[in-house]
């Protein structure tokens, strides 16, 4: 029994000694860790006095374990936190709970920083609170980086704030999380309405563009680009109204969080969109009205230089129609002295016959025949007779053709009528109405080919001829030379057009001025001597009313090329002025 008793008290000896070794492990390793932890820990007593503080304890506040031993917590105290603050500190650990919070304390240099902190009693074996211990982080550093952020979130709500356009944030999930003054004034809404519940901001729009409004912002969070920013917003009393949103994705470490964007109420646009598009249809009534008044003036004025070329022309067509008309005059009275001579030679014959029926043969009757006939040249005038009528004749034709080229230089079709037109008859009856306007100054030559009939109104092609023509004369009568100058006018036919030159050895066209003949009211001629419409109106009824071209050239060797071309295919008549 000796040796069992003393086997087993061994034994106890032994698993007291494994027990202890095994506590002072842990106690190792306890020590190692709170040592090592880069936090502060203190443990004070049941009243507050310091009984041990570790390293990290000595880093956050400068005190050494040695000098923190036995000196109570209030060593910390910065005094920025009130008595209440410490009184609440106090019920809450000594009721046994555990107190966690931020604290300003103050460091033996004096410097203040700010300390989150845990608080957690440590109760005895009969369960009475005999030390507290507390842990500390120094947040002095997130402190201030959070406030630097609160001062930066209030300086953006307060530049936000300065705003007259609304400004608005909405998170991933359509919340409303943000929105400056202006933008709860635009739609009636508090800040209280905002913030204080989920507001998904399709609330805003009008039912029927809610699908679009989360379509396009699911589009702006993905990066994709849309273009109709317009919408129907809605006010919080139900009123409608549009608006114009630009938006752009919140992005925060490189993933979006949300959605910005800056809305503008057009309804003010909207009304003056109104206004101008009602103006605009007024002003393009008006427009078209002056158009076509613009157009009657324009015809009006080309009626008018048409009417001012027949009255410049009137004294050559009167001097041509007069020069055949005279010689018709003196071959009427030729013949009429000549019928009198043979009808009183008749009446001497039938006296001579009454004396030879009733007395018989009288010599000296038929010698005072004889005597008549000699006197009154009667064979002179048999042999002039025929040549009087074919004259005459001649004269009439000449009259006819006039009156027939007038005819046709003055006819009427309607202003965009197009009929099948021989431009060679139409340079033939020029040149007859234009002929006493060139004749003293040029000899006019023509080489016309033959034509295919083109599309056009006949009246203007003529109006075109008769202004070239003219002004090629007057440019060559302006040269005041000896001998008579040249015009030749040349017609053709292409695949799709036919075309007509007309040149004169006139003096030219300075190049300097040369692309400004077409212009209206621009001439070259004296003051009283021109109106400077001629060359413009022929530039419009050849381009703009016949799709065709009318263009001039000056060779080197002097003078001017005007060529028309007009297209075979009939061009839509155009108002152009």
């Amino acid at each position: 029994m000796p040796k069992i008793d003393t086997f087993i008290g061994r034994s106890n000896t032994i698993r007291n000694a494994l027990t202890e070794f095994e506590l002072r492990n842990k106690l190792m390793l306890f020590s190692a860790a709170i040592t090592q932890l880069p936090m502060a820990v203190v443990i004070t007593s049941d009243q507050g006095i310091i009984e041990y503080s570790n390293p990290g304890f000595t880093a956050l506040s400068g005190y050494t374990e040695a000098e923190a031993k036995g000196q109570p917590m209030s060593i910390l105290n910065s005094g920025v936190q009130s008595k209440v603050f410490y009184r609440n500190f106090w019920e809450t650990i000594n009721a046994g709970k555990i107190w966690q919070g931020e604290i300003v304390n103050r460091k033996k240099s004096g410097e203040h920083y700010t300390e989150y902190c845990i608080v957690c009693p440590i109760t005895g074996p009969d369960a009475e609170i005999v030390h507290f211990i507390s842990i500390k982080q120094d947040i002095t550093q997130r402190k201030k980086e959070q406030e630097a952020l609160a001062e930066s979130e209030q300086s953006f709500q307060e530049l936000a704030n300065l705003l007259l356009q609304p400004v608005f944030e909405v998170d991933l999930k359509g919340n409303i999380v943000f929105s400056n003054k202006a933008g709860l004034d635009l739609f009636g809404y508090t800040r209280y309405d905002i913030e204080e519940q989920e507001f998904e901001a399709i609330r805003l729009f009008a039912p029927e563009e809610r699908p679009r409004v989360l379509q396009n912002m699911a589009a702006r969070i993905q990066g994709i680009t849309f273009e109709n920013h317009e919408y129907t917003a809605l006010k919080k009393d139900g009123t409608p109204f549009p608006i114009l949103i630009y938006s752009e994705p919140i992005i925060r470490r490189g993933i979006p969080v949300g959605v910005r964007g800056l809305c503008l109420d057009i309804s003010e646009r909207k009304r003056n969109e109104e206004k101008l598009l009602e103006l605009n249809q007024t002003l393009e009534e008006r427009v078209e009205e002056r158009t076509r008044e613009l157009e009657v003036t324009h015809q009006q004025m080309i009626l008018q230089e048409k009417l001012a070329s027949i009255g410049q022309l009137a004294a050559g067509l009167a001097h041509e129609i007069n020069n055949p008309v005279n010689f018709v005059r003196i071959n009427f009275a030729t013949l009429r002295e000549d019928v009198s001579d043979l009808g009183q030679l008749i009446r001497e014959y039938r006296a001579v016959f009454q004396e030879i029926e009733h007395s018989g043969l009288a010599p000296e009757a038929m010698e005072r025949l004889k005597a008549l006939e000699k006197k009154l040249k009667v064979d002179e005038v048999l042999d002039e007779l025929p040549e009087l009528f074919d004259e005459s004749r001649r004269g009439f034709e000449r009259i006819g053709t006039i009156l027939s080229s007038m005819r046709n230089f003055s006819f009427r079709h309607a202003l965009n009528q197009r009929v099948p037109f021989d431009l060679n008859q139409g340079i033939r009856d020029t040149l007859i109405i234009a002929q006493n306007e060139y004749r003293y100054y040029a000899e006019v030559e023509t080489r016309l080919g033959e034509l295919p009939a083109a599309p056009c109104n006949p009246e203007q092609i003529n109006q075109v001829f008769l202004n070239i023509v003219v002004n090629c004369a007057h440019a060559i009568a302006s040269q005041k030379r000896h001998e008579k100058g040249r015009i030749v006018i040349e017609t053709g036919n292409g695949d799709d057009n036919v075309w007509c030159t007309i040149t004169d050895d006139g003096p030219g066209i300075p190049e300097q001025i040369r692309n400004r003949i077409f212009e209206p009211f621009f001439t070259t001629k004296d003051p009283g001597k021109g109106t400077g419409l001629g060359l413009s109106i022929s530039y419009d009824i050849i381009a703009n009313k016949h799709g065709g071209s009318l263009t001039v050239s000056c060779p080197p060797e002097g003078g001017s090329v005007f060529t028309i071309r007009l297209p075979l295919k009939a061009a839509e008549a155009s108002t152009s002025s």
